[in-house]
């Protein structure tokens, strides 16, 4: 059953939505951003992520260009995911975890439009999450310690290139936090349809 969302209140919704990950995605990136400032201070440290250096190491302007050119990116698929919630099929509502299941590539084909928007939310709330786990990587190596996305990236890059380490690493983690975040993307969804003629679904974490 596909059920529109495009009411007054259904667009106010979606606003609140995008401005409050909006303010959790800066937070994040602050936090990621300020700690590898700190890490950095630390002798041999180096920074893995690739879109944040330049051939003279960290580029703290260059990371913070390419943090806001993403928000941007990642906010435009927050809006798409929101504007056709009401296509996603109840049974993935659900079942949100094992929507994931039911691989594709394109997710804008009419022919997963049933759980792409689902989908499309649980990455988006996962990267802000990435970010926090990051920070908290650098402050592992602030402190001395051994960070394991900075030990992976670092064993990763030797064998291949700086790029296809980070992505190594950040890649399969980013997935199993959108995993994580599928019946929160399925709630909200939920939600997002509220006053629309949807039925009711109660939402699994299977």
């Amino acid at each position: 059953m596909s059920v529109m969302v495009s009411s007054r209140a259904a667009f106010g919704r979606i606003a609140l939505v995008s401005a409050v990950y909006a303010v959790a995605y800066l937070v994040a990136a602050a936090l990621d951003l300020g700690t590898t400032a700190m890490a950095l201070q630390r002798t041999g440290a180096s920074e893995g992520n690739v879109f944040a250096t330049g051939a003279a190491g960290y580029d703290a302007m260059r990371a913070w260009v390419t943090t806001l050119v993403a928000g941007f990116v990642i906010e435009g698929f927050l809006l798409i995911a929101a504007l056709n919630a009401g296509k996603v099929a109840q049974n993935w509502l659900q079942r949100p975890v094992r929507s994931f299941g039911k691989f594709y590539v394109n997710p804008f084909a009419r022919s997963v439009v049933d759980r792409s928007p689902l989908h499309t939310l649980a990455f988006v709330f996962a990267f802000p999450l990435l970010r926090v786990l990051a920070a908290g990587n650098n402050l592992m190596i602030w402190a001395g310690m051994t960070p394991p996305f900075g030990w992976l990236i670092g064993v990763l890059t030797h064998a291949t290139t700086p790029a296809i380490a980070f992505w190594a690493v950040m890649g399969p983690a980013f997935y199993l936090l959108a995993f994580a975040m599928a019946p929160l993307a399925a709630r909200a969804i939920v939600w997002l349809r509220r006053g629309a003629d949807a039925p009711r679904a109660g939402v699994a974490t299977a």
